[in-house]
């Protein structure tokens, strides 16, 4: 066979065949295609008022005066690191220490591919001590990472450093993160807070300060602090307000520890080491990767603003973002349960191509009725994430998203949306006030409803649900939620509000609301 010479590829490069094709022509040929209807039509708007187009020329959304930076330097748009990990993102999975099926299930987790170890909201410090330990201690025993979720009391961060003591864990190589966020406490309706009361919130989290400082001491890898935004997700929040309040419970926790008379009185940078963050992973896999990178760019300006050295692009590498996703309840069904596979792995999808360090999974038959998550559930939770991680390797793709007009456009709006956003908060007084004069509840609601709107005009499908619907799966819904980390959460605070809910009905045609605090 004959052999190609180097110019002769090159030409062939250079002269495809194909005829150049103008944005114009490109809208000529839309509008013909239309049937009548204008060009608009292929645009759509998110629920924070982003508008997407149907097309991204060079002309209109080239990436060449983009300041979003490298892959592991400011702001760290691309990505925290300059080269991917090894192993990719840490598999978390989240289990209710109360049942006695969690060490069971613990020891299958973790034996079968799953990193850590998430206790689930629910437990109290000293009367389920004893479940505590029966429910992790082997896996901590064994090195496996154990996490509380957001909303945890200084008292449930001693509890789980008793268990370690006990089981021989070394707490100065500790990872851990402890969850102690009082705001995703009062929020989510868990443990003593109440979101109208501001005082008892700014007291609170001066008390988890102290804590967070003193356990840094002995474990300075550990991350003691939390802001979660999924609370505000799952309760009916845009991701723009979502990604907001993330931002403002940052602020807040930057006040408590570097400012606050009662605080540690710690600098920027070292106040800045102790938190990590958790939002909500949905169902649209580019608004997920859009999200995670809009945030690092929104904190990397806090940190910025506050001083720490290399966040401007100046001093080098400043300390990025330590970022966890979960997959939100809010879009899980219980009409149908299998679609949720599909939501789940979507969503982790996104988040994996978002840089975060952490995902978690919810089962996918989480919010059934009947008995709690099943074992199928937990394995397929794990495997979503096993499967995506090992198999198709996303995890060793630096910053996937790079290049993309559009998710590199839709970057750019969140990120604007957001800070516009937490700017209305911070002015209000920040997170503990606009918590407490319910403006952010109120703001919440108006885009559920909004949201709802939308699903009911069909503009927004849910598979299985709305459209789509296995009428056999319909009938044997059930009349209520009783699952997983749902069933017996108090009945205060946000709630969830899950998109499906208002179209199951249970064999007492009685919509089932699955809106208890999760």
């Amino acid at each position: 066979m004959a052999e190609t010479s180097p110019s002769q590829h090159d030409t062939a490069l250079s002269d495809p065949g194909f005829a150049d094709v103008s944005e114009s022509d490109w809208e000529a040929a839309a509008e013909g295609a239309l049937r009548g209807e204008p060009l608009s039509s292929l645009h759509s708007t998110l629920l924070d008022g982003i508008e997407t187009a149907p097309l991204y020329t060079a002309h209109r959304h080239g990436t060449e005066a983009d300041p979003s930076g490298l892959p592991g330097s400011a702001p760290f748009t691309r990505g925290a690191a300059a080269a991917s990990g090894a192993l990719g993102w840490e598999v978390r999975q989240i289990h209710d220490v109360r049942l006695a099926s969690t060490p069971d299930a613990v020891a299958v987790d973790t034996t079968s591919g799953v990193d850590a170890v998430t206790v689930a909201r629910g437990w109290d410090a000293d009367g389920d001590a004893v479940a505590l330990a029966a429910g992790i201690g082997d896996a901590a025993g064994a090195g496996v990472a154990i996490h509380l979720q957001s909303g945890a009391s200084p008292a449930h961060a001693a509890a789980l450093l008793d268990v370690f003591d006990r089981h021989g864990v070394e707490l100065a190589g500790l990872r851990s993160w402890l969850g102690l966020d009082p705001i995703a406490a009062a929020a989510s309706g868990w443990h003593w807070a109440n979101p109208g009361d501001c005082a008892t919130l700014d007291s609170s989290m001066c008390s988890a300060a102290r804590s967070a400082a003193e356990i840094a001491q002995r474990s300075p890898g550990a991350v003691p602090l939390e802001a979660d935004g999924s609370v505000f997700a799952d309760a009916g929040a845009g991701d723009a307000t979502e990604l907001a309040a993330m931002l403002a419970t940052g602020v807040a926790w930057l006040r408590v520890l570097c400012d606050n008379a009662d605080g540690p009185g710690l600098d920027p940078a070292a106040a800045a080491g102790l938190l990590g963050f958790t939002l909500s992973a949905g169902p649209d896999a580019f608004v997920v990767t859009a999200k995670c990178r809009a945030l690092r760019m929104c904190w990397t300006r806090v940190l910025g603003t506050c001083g720490v050295d290399g966040v401007d692009g100046v001093g080098g590498e400043g300390p990025p973002m330590r970022l966890h996703a979960v997959t939100a309840t809010a879009m899980l069904s219980a009409v149908d349960p299998w679609v949720n596979m599909l939501r789940a792995t979507t969503a982790t999808f996104g988040a994996a191509n978002g840089g975060v360090d952490a995902i978690t999974v919810r089962p996918f038959d989480a919010v059934s009725t009947g008995a709690p998550s099943s074992g199928l559930g937990w394995r397929v939770a794990a495997n979503t994430q096993l499967i995506l991680r090992h198999e198709s390797r996303i995890g060793s793709v630096i910053d996937p998203a790079g290049g993309s007009w559009y998710l590199e456009d839709l970057t750019r709006k969140l990120a604007h949306a957001a800070w516009r956003r937490f700017r209305e908060i911070e002015a209000t007084g920040g997170m503990c006030a606009a918590m407490a004069s319910g403006d952010l509840e109120a703001s919440i609601a108006a885009e559920r409803a909004l949201r709802d709107e939308q699903i009911a005009a069909g503009q927004h499908v849910l598979v299985g649900v709305t459209d789509f619907v296995d009428s056999q799966a319909a009938q044997d819904s059930g009349a209520s939620v009783s699952a997983g980390e749902l069933a017996g959460t108090p009945a205060v605070g946000l709630g969830v509000h899950r998109w499906a809910a208002p179209y199951e009905t249970g064999t007492n045609d009685e919509a089932v609301t699955g809106d208890a605090g999760s």
